[in-house]
């Protein structure tokens, strides 16, 4: 029996931008329905991050994993405004715009990061791309739990703690080449997960 043809590489983009775009209608109905110990999940960075990285998946060279997983934040960004807004919540302008470069940046290091994490590029490139999920996760719950720990269930921020440290563990186990890479991305890590939860402070 003839195994039915594979979706074009413009095919396949499309749709993961599309499931994108729903990813963001879904958050913004998950943050209104949701029980409040996982609400944090349908209103924190982490979530699109890893969304970006699966985005970026459908992508074939180096360009094509960026330009996927820069497109998947803002496009999800879009989604969740856009149905918040029709939905009668008001929406911020600046946080509109924020978040959005916020996506673009982050989703661009996630498209990169996947492309690496495939085999491609020079070793330190597969260690810091390693570190880039892992990084987001551990910042972001570090912000949780020093600044916002009294608004917030605390156990979720922990979860998604575990979680970054796990997704680093098992990249470190499964996709990376010897100790020089995994040093690097145990480094890279330690040095980007604390930037972040800076940045959060500033924002």
């Amino acid at each position: 029996m003839p195994r039915p043809p594979v979706l074009a590489a413009p095919a396949r983009a499309a749709l993961a931008l599309a499931a994108a775009c729903l990813a963001g209608v879904a958050m913004s109905f998950g943050q209104t329905y949701t029980p409040g110990a996982l609400a944090p999940f349908f209103n924190s960075a982490t979530p699109v991050v890893a969304l970006s990285g699966a985005v970026a998946l459908a992508g074939r060279g180096w360009a094509s994993h960026v330009a996927l997983g820069a497109l998947a934040g803002p496009l999800a960004m879009a989604g969740y405004y856009a149905t918040a807004t029709l939905r009668g919540f008001a929406a911020s302008p600046s946080w509109v715009v924020l978040w959005c470069v916020a996506g673009l940046v982050a989703g661009s290091a996630m498209g990169a990061a996947a492309w690496a994490l495939r085999g491609h590029g020079p070793w330190p490139m597969r260690g810091l791309a390693a570190a880039v999920f892992p990084a987001v996760a551990l910042g972001e719950a570090l912000h949780g739990l020093v600044r916002i720990s009294t608004s917030t269930p605390v156990a979720y921020w922990w979860t998604q703690a575990l979680v970054g440290v796990a997704v680093l563990a098992w990249l470190a186990g499964t996709r990376l080449r010897g100790a020089r890479e995994r040093a690097v991305a145990v480094f890279a890590t330690a040095v980007l997960a604390p930037a972040l939860f800076l940045i959060y402070g500033a924002v």
